[in-house]
């Protein structure tokens, strides 16, 4: 499970200061922080959200430093977990952008977000959620840690409440964690995920092609948008503050033939298996 606090909320400008990283979803699971300094100010509005002043942060390295360990960690996960994901996600691609790195390959990874999983239930947010799942409220609330180890509570709460998993048998809650299909309930979260190009609705696979999620083109297959007369429609994707593999598609679109485009789309990303509709999704 991961939660970042950052400097604003622009994707362009604004840079991740804290990331917390806990491996599990119990109480004695194992967790990191890491603080880092950005290269721009903190926005006023998110410092009275999260806490965390330029002072707090003067001594800590730059992302650029924990890149790999970070990169690592995602890498070795198989179940990714957190609480509105996609901007967490984002910003983190965004951080790798900037220091001219590969973005994080989430490809195959089974993804849990507790705020997706709510809203396909009862959309409410995540104090609501620790309320209603868990019983009360937390304190410390919208700093990574306490929001990471409130996400699993609530989480764990989920999966009971709205019978998502296995039955709890007697034993060890590590042990019936252990035992969940996290893929089935990844699927709750959003149904159509599996179809995604990357981590958000941006690209999705359909009848073997990659084709727009969004704007005037939405359904439109990419390959055939960059050899006709709209593909300026593509190069305007690039000028703009999309998520770093919308537009790393689009320009290989632009640059590839049909073809050579999506055997590279394939080798790039994977294309993504059927699946069928998970018995529990609304």
């Amino acid at each position: 499970m991961f939660d970042c606090e950052t400097t604003g909320i622009d994707f362009a400008r604004d840079q991740v200061i804290e990331l917390c990283v806990q491996h599990g979803l119990d109480e004695s699971a194992q967790s990191r922080t890491w603080r880092i300094k950005p290269a721009v100010s903190i926005h006023p509005a998110a410092q009275q959200v999260h806490g965390i002043s330029m002072a707090d942060l003067e001594s800590c390295p730059p992302f650029a430093e924990y890149a790999d360990e970070i990169a690592m960690v995602f890498a070795t996960a198989d179940v990714i977990v957190g609480y509105n994901l996609s901007f967490d996600v984002d910003m983190l691609q965004a951080e790798y952008a900037r220091i001219g790195r590969p973005a994080l390959d989430l490809s195959g990874k089974k993804i849990v977000d507790a705020f997706r999983l709510w809203q396909q239930c009862e959309p409410r947010s995540l104090q609501h959620a620790h309320r209603r799942f868990v019983g009360d409220d937390f304190a410390a609330a919208h700093t990574a840690s306490a929001d990471v180890a409130a996400t699993g509570r609530v989480l764990v709460g989920m999966i009971q409440h709205f019978k998502l998993g296995s039955p709890s048998e007697s034993g060890s809650l590590h042990a019936w964690l252990e035992g969940q299909d996290w893929g089935q309930i990844a699927s709750v979260c959003d149904p159509g995920r599996a179809s995604w190009v990357g981590p958000s609705r941006h690209l999705r696979w359909e009848r073997d092609v990659i084709v727009l999620g969004f704007g005037k083109h939405g359904g439109a297959p990419v390959h055939e948008l960059a050899a006709g007369p709209e593909r300026g429609f593509l190069r305007w994707v690039l000028e703009k503050d999309f998520p770093p593999h919308v537009a790393e598609i689009c320009k290989a679109a632009l640059e590839h033939d049909g073809e050579e485009f999506l055997a590279w789309a394939r080798k790039r990303y994977g294309q993504p298996a059927p699946t069928a509709q998970p018995p529990f999704a609304k």
